[in-house]
C-alpha cells in the first residue's frame, strides 16, 4: 500500500498531462465540444506535482532497496548437547544432528510476519501448487506421526510474530530447527516459509528447505571421524 499508492497516483497524474496537452492541441472549437470540454488542471500545475510524485516514487524505491532484508539460511553440522539416551553417555561424545539457522545478510532489520511448514516424508512427491503449509502445531504432530520424537530426533524453534530478524553476524544465525540422522533417513525435506516486513513496510518471503544437503554433511563429518 505504501508503495502502491504513489504509483496510482503517478500513473493517474502522466494520463492528465497527456489529457491537457493534446487539448492544448486542439482548435478553440474544438475544445468546445466533449469530451475536450474537461480540464482538470492546468499543464503548469499538473507537471509540477507529476515532478513531485516521482521524485517522491523514484526516492522512495531506491530507500527500500537499501533497507531491503536478504533472507537466507545456513545448515550445519553440530553435536546433540540435548541428546540423553544411554548409549550416548556411554560413548561420552553426542551425536551428530543437523542444524538450521535463518539469517538477514541485509543492511538493516526485519520483522517476522508469517511462518509456514511443510513436511515431506522419503518417498513422497508434491506439486508446488498442491503444498499444504502448516502452523507450528501441526507440523510437530505431523513429524510425530513418522515416529519421531520431539527433543530427540528433531525440534522446531518456535517463532513467534512480530520477531525483528537483526543483521546476522554469525554463522549460526536465529536457530531455526535441528534434526537427528534417524530424522533425516526418513524425511526427504522439510520448508519453511518466511514472510517478514522490511522499515518501509514491504513483505518479502523465503522458504528455507531445512534438509538440503543435510545427509550427505552427515556422511562427510562421520567420515572424517573415523
Amino acid at each position: 500500500m505504501l508503495f502502491t499508492t504513489p504509483v496510482v497516483l503517478l500513473v493517474a497524474l502522466t494520463a492528465m498531462v497527456f489529457w491537457e496537452a493534446t487539448r492544448m492541441n486542439l482548435s478553440p472549437a474544438r475544445k468546445e465540444q466533449w469530451p475536450w470540454r474537461l480540464a482538470l488542471l492546468d499543464a503548469e500545475a499538473l507537471c509540477s506535482l507529476l515532478a513531485v510524485c516521482l521524485a517522491f516514487v523514484l526516492g522512495r524505491a531506491q530507500f527500500a532497496r537499501a533497507v531491503r532484508p536478504i533472507i537466507g539460511w545456513n545448515g550445519y553440522v553440530n553435536r546433540d548437547m540435548n541428546a540423553r539416551n544411554r548409549r550416548t553417555r556411554l560413548r561420552g561424545r553426542p551425536a551428530l544432528v543437523w542444524v538450521v539457522g535463518l539469517r538477514n545478510g541485509g543492511m538493516h532489520s526485519a520483522t517476522l510476519e508469517s511462518v509456514a511448514y511443510h513436511v515431506q516424508p522419503k518417498g513422497q512427491l508434491v506439486v508446488a501448487a498442491d503444498v499444504q503449509w502448516l502452523g507450528y502445531a501441526a507440523a510437530v504432530a505431523e513429524l510425530e506421526a513418522l515416529g519421531l520424537r520431539l527433543g530427540k530426533d528433531f525440534d522446531l524453534h518456535a517463532l513467534g510474530v512480530g520477531t525483528p530478524l537483526g543483521v546476522t553476524v554469525d554463522r549460526d544465525g536465529l536457530y531455526t530447527a535441528r534434526f537427528s540422522a534417524p530424522a533425516i533417513s526418513l524425511l526427504d525435506n522439510v520448508y519453511v516459509r518466511i514472510r517478514v516486513i522490511d522499515a518501509v513496510g514491504d513483505t518479502h518471503e523465503r522458504i528455507l528447505h531445512c534438509l538440503r544437503a543435510a545427509e550427505i554433511e552427515i556422511r562427510s563429518a562421520l567420515a572424517q571421524e573415523s
